[in-house]
């Protein structure tokens, strides 16, 4: 009898933890909020892995690896990224994966992509053709609402076709989380629409913590102006183009230099959080940051470099004058727990990817994103297939219950809701931080979630926004929580009340949820 598995989520870590449990011999059923590999961060990503490989050893990787994340890195899970990080893009290469591995210590799928925004859309395309050779049975349109809990441990999922509003049940051997991040609690971000923090909730109300959760990354530089698409630019531009303030000095350039990086590359890898807080503390007196496009000129839209760090196509009439920029909110670094096998503190239950936390501590290395999602979905697919209980699990069944959290006439639209989540979260948990700003920030959170009717769905849509609140209040709560905790900065994280660094705090923050209400506690 095959064991089977239930794969929570289709982007990079997902599809790779689906193909690793496949081909251990696992009846797989893979589980896709919308068209398996497109939307999500993978896709969207640059494309790009940091690695060891030629002159860069495993070591030098851990190394830079725990520096980026201030120290309070889970060191076992980096160690693996470390050593094993090669290895599996090499595995990936095996499977059909089209990717280039360089001397330097790094790779990139980008040969295969789409577009030039959709940097890692070739390596979602190729696995999903991939874990469909494989015999993966993926499911469209379908958003997990809870990891059913028995006496083993995880035994199942229930779920909701959301284009159907029908509702599905079906026991698992074992059960994989590779949902990715939260995002969208920020009306700010590059993260595709449905990075609504699904996994937070569904690990939360499974009796699990959550790591790291105030540790939020935010891209330096994004798009502001809206005739441009709300986007990342590349921290690479700052070496071919100006990046200004309102009098014309070229001032992040300035910084970066004095924190003893050569390059607005070099700063890309190691200090996006340095980056991001300064930019935001300049915005925040008044400043402007501008990017004079008017210097940018055909020749040098031939650069490699310059398409990656910009990737939108820019024709000369959008190329008139400075444009301006500001951070955007880009990546989680906390999550889900998790051991070097992808094991969650529940037994029968995995995760891989950003939905988990420890990998990074306090701010991710440029390129590790991607690196992660691999060697973890490998792992944690491959693990959940070896030791998964053996016999037979039974098949999906239709559910026919009411949705509770809808209301059968009168409500709001679940996306006045968000919106109105989205402006507390942008206003209350960005780069720059307060015990103030933390306390109202959490105050409006609880009046939200008091001041409005029960939700309608007058549509599918409405119906998968409906069901992404959960996933967005929770996670927003957590960030809360634990930013206010952490009473120092370290990494992504800034409190204005408390700007340094402190050694008393080289120590990680768990949130949980008791009677249905977040704490924030420190790990002993």
């Amino acid at each position: 009898m095959k064991k089977k598995i239930i794969v929570v989520g289709a982007g990079g870590a997902g599809l790779t933890a689906a193909v690793a449990a496949a081909k251990k011999g696992a009846e797989v059923l893979l589980l896709s909020k919308t068209a398996c590999g497109d939307a999500n961060c993978t896709a969207y990503s640059g494309g790009l892995f940091s690695l060891s490989s030629g002159t860069v050893t495993p070591d030098d990787h851990f190394r830079r690896i725990v520096e980026t994340g201030r120290g309070v890195n889970d060191q076992k899970l980096v160690r693996v990224l470390a050593e094993e990080s090669e290895k599996s893009l090499r595995t990936l290469a095996d499977w059909g994966v089209t990717l280039k591995i360089s001397d330097s210590g790094h790779a990139t799928v980008r040969k295969s992509a789409p577009s030039e925004i959709m940097g890692g859309g070739g390596l979602t395309r190729e696995l999903t053709a991939i874990a469909r050779a494989e015999g993966v049975s993926i499911l469209e349109n379908c958003a997990a609402m809870k990891i059913l809990v028995g006496e083993r441990g995880a035994e199942g999922l229930e779920w909701v076709n959301w284009k159907t509003g029908k509702q599905y049940r079906s026991p698992a051997s074992a059960v994989i989380l590779a949902s990715g991040g939260g995002g969208r609690i920020y009306s700010r971000t590059d993260n595709p629409s449905r990075m609504t923090g699904d996994g937070y909730a569904l690990a939360l109300e499974a009796g699990l913590s959550l790591v790291d959760m105030e540790y939020v990354q935010f891209y330096p530089l994004g798009w502001k102006d809206s005739a441009f698409p709300l986007w990342m630019v590349g921290l690479t531009i700052l070496d071919y183009i100006p990046v200004t303030d309102d009098i014309g000095r070229e001032f992040l350039r300035e910084a970066i230099l004095s924190w003893g990086l050569s390059s607005g590359k070099e700063a890309n890898y190691f200090a996006r959080d340095k980056s991001a807080i300064f930019l935001s503390r300049h915005e925040r007196q008044g400043g402007k940051t501008l990017l004079h496009l008017e210097d940018l000129g055909e020749e040098m839209l031939t650069i490699p470099d310059v398409r990656v760090s910009l990737m939108i196509d820019l024709p000369p009439e959008r190329r008139t004058g400075p444009v301006e920029l500001s951070p955007i909110q880009h990546y989680f670094t906390g999550g889900i727990p998790i051991d070097t096998g992808g094991r969650t503190a529940l037994p029968g239950l995995y995760a891989c990817g950003e939905v988990t936390g420890g990998v990074d501590g306090a701010s991710r290395m440029g390129g590790n994103a991607l690196t992660n999602i691999v060697t973890f979905g490998l792992r944690a697919g491959r693990f959940a297939a070896e030791e998964a209980a053996e016999g037979s699990t039974g098949d999906i069944a239709e559910i026919r219950a009411e949705l509770s959290f809808l209301a059968p006439e009168g409500g709001i639209r679940p996306r006045e809701a968000r919106e109105r989540l989205q402006a507390i979260v942008q206003e209350g948990l960005g780069p720059c931080r307060s015990g103030e700003g933390l306390r109202r920030c959490l105050s409006a959170m609880e009046e939200w979630k008091g001041s409005f009717p029960p939700l309608k769905a007058e549509g599918p849509m409405d119906l998968l926004h409906a069901l992404e609140m959960k996933g967005l209040s929770c996670t927003a709560e957590a960030v809360a929580h634990a930013a206010l905790l952490r009473e120092e900065s370290r990494g992504v994280h800034f409190r204005d009340d408390f700007p340094e660094e402190r050694e008393e705090w080289v120590s990680r923050i768990l949130v949980s949820a008791e009677k249905g209400k977040l704490k924030a506690t420190r790990e002993n």
